[in-house]
């Protein structure tokens, strides 16, 4: 019997192929029919024989770990490499999850620590990269913390690796807890995967079960305006009509229902086994800071089967600016008769959007604003330009509709000042609601005030192609790789002149 037809039938012509050559090289016959599958599937997935005298694969590991399977135990990973190389079970990675180490030697051993807490019992432990995971699952198990069924311990390095398995071999036999490994600094996310899918065979498992996607939840920061939250849900439908293949549900920080603890909820409901949750938020203020790791934290604790990701808010790039710019463009004047808009140096723009206490926020706009400005032809030879002057540099100036300055009149002073006859006034906003209201308000007061002075409004951005295209591209990104926010300037962690003592304080 070949090593190939220990791990089940429906095996491709060329693998079966590949098997008989492996067998010409390496004699498996001492070893068990179990642990002969799973060294025949390393040296296939290596092309290493030399592998075969480091592994140390016992019997009673290999039928823990076959029995472990069949009976649905969970399957956790140290890095995303090893779990994209399972099939035919779905495997679990919390490192996207861990935005620092924390209290642990590394962000791998820390995500380790996170997957052993929510299954604590009788999961099947594959660690093929970090030697500090490994370390980690080592004195969880010899705490009592930890009782895995099965630990597949294959980490690669020269700092740590070698030692971490022989530790992984002393913890099995002090405890009981079964472990299969490969000795030495040698190692990786191929030869543990290659294990795992060897017990994936034999435990009956011959064909891959498909994977759910990972759910879409977007968040929503939530309006008293029903048309605003009108609009957001026939955003998220927008979406899913995208990609109908996967679930998407919006949830409101507040306001609106559903509340992120419901639609998170209801996700679950419906079967979902990893979310994907993206901040429907322009600027990250203390929504995207506090509010949304807030709802995955509580997420996590209520539903520990499920892999919660948060990605990044949608922030300045190049499609939300392309949809602003159309917004201004798309600017009505009426009255002055003067030629289309960007009609000359009379012309400016005026930026509006929410406003926070947190300055990151507010600077993002005002950079906005900017980008707006440059190379964009908007208000071609105003007041900052001269004749001859390239590129022109638009005339655009941000202002906030609360707790920041300029205020929206203060904006429209400044234009004024500055020459402006007409004023473009347009809301940095994903969708309606009361503040864009009040904007408008507050815009056509200062008009009538200023009657030398034309003063349009232009339109938020709302159910936009771009702006879907770039929630699923967080989407996407979020599922590819752990998410770096742009928190360099965030007032939480950095002591701003001024802010000295937010530091370390709840985002308000």
């Amino acid at each position: 019997m070949s090593p190939a037809e220990h791990e089940g039938p429906a095996i491709h012509p060329i693998e079966q192929e590949s098997y008989r050559l492996l067998a010409s090289k390496v004699d498996l016959s001492s070893w068990p029919a179990g642990p002969a599958a799973l060294v025949a599937r390393v040296v296939h997935a290596t092309a290493e024989p030399a592998l075969v005298d480091q592994l140390v694969v016992p019997e009673r590991a290999v039928a823990a770990g076959v029995a472990a399977l069949q009976a649905g135990a969970p399957v956790l990973c140290d890095v995303e490499m090893v779990r994209a190389g399972i099939s035919g079970v779905s495997a679990i990675c919390t490192l996207g999850e861990v935005a620092d180490a924390g209290p642990h030697p590394s962000r791998s051993a820390a995500a380790m620590s996170r997957a052993a807490a929510s299954h604590p019992d009788g999961a099947v432990i594959v660690i093929g990269c970090a030697p500090t995971a490994l370390a980690e699952v080592n004195r969880l198990i010899d705490a009592g913390a930890l009782r895995p069924a099965l630990v597949i311990g294959t980490p690669v390095g020269y700092v740590g690796a070698a030692e971490a398995k022989e530790a992984l071999l002393a913890v099995s036999e002090r405890t009981g807890v079964p472990a299969i490994t490969l000795r030495g600094d040698r190692g990786g996310a191929a030869v543990a995967a290659s294990m795992l899918n060897a017990l994936v065979r034999l435990s009956g498992a011959t064909t891959p079960k498909p994977r759910t996607p990972a759910s879409l939840l977007l968040i929503g920061h939530g309006t008293r305006s029903a048309q605003g939250a009108d609009e957001l849900g026939r955003f998220a439908l927008a979406l899913g009509k995208a990609r109908p293949s996967i679930a998407v549900e919006a949830g409101f920080i507040e306001f609106v229902e559903p509340a992120l603890d419901r639609a998170i909820d209801e996700l679950v409901e419906a079967g979902a086994s990893r979310v994907v949750a993206v901040p429907l938020l322009l600027l990250g203020a203390g929504h995207l800071k506090d509010d949304g790791p807030s709802a995955m934290a509580r997420a996590r604790a209520r539903h520990p089967d499920v892999t919660f990701t948060y990605a990044r808010e949608l922030g300045v790039h190049p499609l939300v600016l392309s949809s602003m710019e159309d917004r201004i463009r798309e600017v009505p004047f009426s009255e002055s008769g003067d030629p289309p808009w960007p009609g000359g140096p009379r012309d400016a723009v005026v930026v509006v959007g929410r406003g926070s206490t947190d300055p990151d926020a507010n600077a993002d706009l005002v950079k906005a604003a900017r980008l707006l400005a440059d190379g964009r032809g908007l208000a071609e030879g105003g007041p900052a330009t001269t004749e001859g002057s390239a590129p022109a540099l638009g005339f655009v100036e941000p202002a906030f509709v609360s707790l920041a300055r300029p205020n929206v009149a203060e904006a429209l002073d400044r234009c004024r000042a500055l020459g402006a006859r007409r004023i473009a006034v347009v809301p940095y906003f994903l969708f309606t609601g009361l503040l864009v209201d009040r904007i408008g308000d507050i815009a056509l007061a200062w008009a009538r005030q200023h009657r030398d002075t034309e003063v349009a409004l232009g339109s938020h951005m709302g159910i936009d192609d771009r702006l879907i295209e770039l929630t699923w591209s967080r989407y996407d990104e979020a599922l590819g790789a752990p998410v770096a926010m742009n928190c360099d300037g965030c007032l939480y962690r950095v002591p701003l002149p001024g802010y000295e003592h937010r530091v370390g304080t709840r985002p308000t």
